[in-house]
């Protein structure tokens, strides 16, 4: 039995999950409290990610 996912997810999709689920925590002022410089930090890799990949194109 394997373990992989049905349908294979693209990075794209990842980054779009990754920046939907950041977005809903920083809403969230426990989230923000609690794992501020994280969430920062995450927040921080995805958009430099996604810079690179729109100046890649």
């Amino acid at each position: 039995m394997s373990s992989a996912p049905k349908r294979p997810y693209s990075v794209e999709d990842f980054s779009e999950l990754i920046n939907s689920r950041l977005q809903r925590l920083e809403s969230t002022q426990e989230a923000r409290q609690r794992y501020g410089s994280l969430l920062a930090v995450l927040r921080q890799q995805v958009d430099s990610y996604r810079t690179r990949r729109a100046g890649g194109k």
